[in-house]
């Protein structure tokens, strides 16, 4: 991560990664605690240094055959990084 100097959003793909990246930001000391981020999708935050963060149920069949993750949210996601990590350039 320390070597993405231009990363302006992390999208994660399911609780795992957003877990993942919650721990790897509190051991490296971008954020002192993990309260006040939830996981849900399209949930959105950001750390103290700037880093969007937005959530995704994780595409497995599993969510994705139920319903419970459509293309169109999926595709929402990704828009809304887009325009997340254009806003962070100007």
């Amino acid at each position: 991560m320390r070597l993405l100097k231009e990363l302006r959003v992390v999208v994660c793909l399911g609780r795992i990664a957003f877990d993942g990246l919650l721990n790897w930001a509190q051991r490296t000391g971008v954020i002192a605690s993990r309260r006040g981020f939830t996981f849900g999708h399209g949930a959105e935050s950001s750390f103290p240094n700037g880093l969007a963060i937005i959530a995704s149920y994780h595409p497995s069949l599993q969510n994705t055959n139920t319903g419970k993750l459509t293309r169109p949210m999926f595709l929402g996601i990704f828009k809304r990084a887009r325009q997340l990590a254009a806003a962070a350039v100007q």
